[in-house]
């Protein structure tokens, strides 16, 4: 049933606070169409189309787009920038702090100042020491001649297990200005071999090879490291050291096999920085071999070179070839501390037959008892398969307190224990 249709007018009302569009004021005389009245053609049924214009809010009434909009919509847009920024800078912090974490750890022990102090048993005679300043080269300040020195020192320090090196030999050395830089002598003799540890090349045993690094800054780790550490460790001094002939012959009187560290640059240069004569890739061959001959210059009596950092240097072969050339015309060993699994080093010492070694196992990157054993039993099983294995390692005191322990442990396990110079070229390339 269609019902009729109806036409509804509503009577005119004043109104004088409303205004039309257009802002003119409707006066009472006016009239105010009611917005249900009929269309123009006076239909009112459920046909017509009562959907708010596009420009309405959600009650219907009209409103008008505003650059507001837009405002609130930029500053949307800017807040979620800044926050992503700001995660991902507070991520990468958090990546860059898990990934150096461990190095930085390690730093921070080294500068800690250490020291360690021998409780005598009863009756025992306390031996002489250098803390009073009485180390050879203070000797020889205060007014004492040589010769009183190198005898004050032989008797103070003496090759535990009976071994001793070959004494420094004047015919395989080049005085140049201040510097004894090591040559080849004319018979054909070459340093790393004279001054090189005796070791039985018959042993068939599996032999390791421990390098402790960075000594000679430190004077009581160093102190240790030469006197309670196994003489078949090798020990590799800082070319920085104060005291560095002093050192290195106080070692090589206790046994010890010695090498001298060559600061290479590292890839993250100069935030981590080896010293003031590290090798560059930024600089001419000139510079770096001038480098080069300062370090070795420092002094006689070491068997070769240990690089110290290096991850960037050794990985190009331009700058790294002309010092391997120049360790090699100088009769020197040479061994990659692989501080970049990149490293080219031990393959073009090889093309070139100079002396070398390698690198298997950082022992201390975390310095703790648990990390150094752990360290130690896969350079054990390293060693084992391949029959030669070469460590690393730093003198923290927790480092020296273990290898004095594990050293003289390694020959009821049937491995040797050897000088580094006891494994030149016997490791199998990669």
């Amino acid at each position: 049933m269609r019902l009729p249709k109806l036409s509804i007018r509503l009577p005119s009302l004043p109104l004088p606070f409303f205004k039309r569009r257009g802002s003119k004021a409707v006066s009472a005389d006016d009239d105010i169409e009611d917005p249900l009245a009929e269309d123009a053609s006076g239909d009112l049924d459920g046909s017509d189309d009562l959907s708010p214009p596009e420009d309405a809010d959600e009650s219907g009434t009209p409103t008008e787009k505003h650059p507001e909009r837009w405002k609130r919509l930029a500053g949307t847009i800017a807040v979620g920038l800044l926050s992503v920024l700001l995660l991902g800078g507070t991520g990468g912090l958090i990546g860059w702090l898990l990934v150096n974490a461990e190095h930085t750890a390690a730093e921070r022990a080294m500068d800690q100042p250490q020291i360690t102090v021998p409780i005598l048993a009863e009756g025992e005679r306390a031996p002489a020491n250098s803390s009073d300043g009485s180390l050879d080269a203070e000797m020889a300040k205060e007014g004492g001649d040589d010769a009183m020195a190198k005898g004050s020192m032989a008797a103070a320090i003496e090759s535990a297990d009976g071994v001793h090196l070959a004494p420094v030999d004047p015919t395989l050395l080049e005085i140049k200005d201040d510097a004894k830089l090591p040559i080849i002598g004319i018979d054909g003799r070459q340093p790393w071999s004279t001054y090189a540890r005796p070791f039985d090349h018959d042993d068939t045993r599996p032999r390791i090879a421990l390098i402790l690094t960075n000594l000679g800054m430190a004077k009581g780790e160093t102190e240790v490291s030469i006197t309670e550490l196994p003489g078949a460790i090798t020990l590799s001094f800082s070319p920085y050291s104060a005291n560095l002939e002093t050192w290195v012959d106080r070692a090589r009187r206790a046994g010890h096999e010695v090498m001298i560290d060559l600061p290479l640059e590292p890839l993250d240069f100069p935030r981590d920085d080896p010293g003031p004569q590290t090798l560059l890739t930024s600089l001419s061959t000139v510079d770096n071999l001038n480098r080069l001959e300062w370090i070795l210059g420092r002094t006689p009596g070491y068997v070769g070179v240990t690089t110290w950092m290096g991850s960037q240097f050794t990985t190009v072969e331009d700058a790294l070839m002309p010092v391997l050339e120049g360790l090699k015309e100088r009769g020197l060993m040479f061994v990659d501390s692989r501080g970049s699994s990149r490293s080219i080093a031990t393959e073009l010492a090889s093309s070139i037959q100079l002396p070398r070694a390698f690198n298997n196992r950082f022992i201390d990157s975390v310095p703790s008892i648990a990390a150094i054993d752990r360290a130690l039993a896969d350079l054990e099983v390293t060693a084992r398969q391949n029959r030669f294995a070469v460590g690393i390692a730093q003198p923290y005191p927790v480092t020296l307190d273990r290898l004095a322990r594990w050293g003289p442990a390694l020959d009821a396990k049937g491995i040797a224990l050897a000088p580094v110079s006891a494994i030149a070229d016997r490791q199998r390339l990669r």
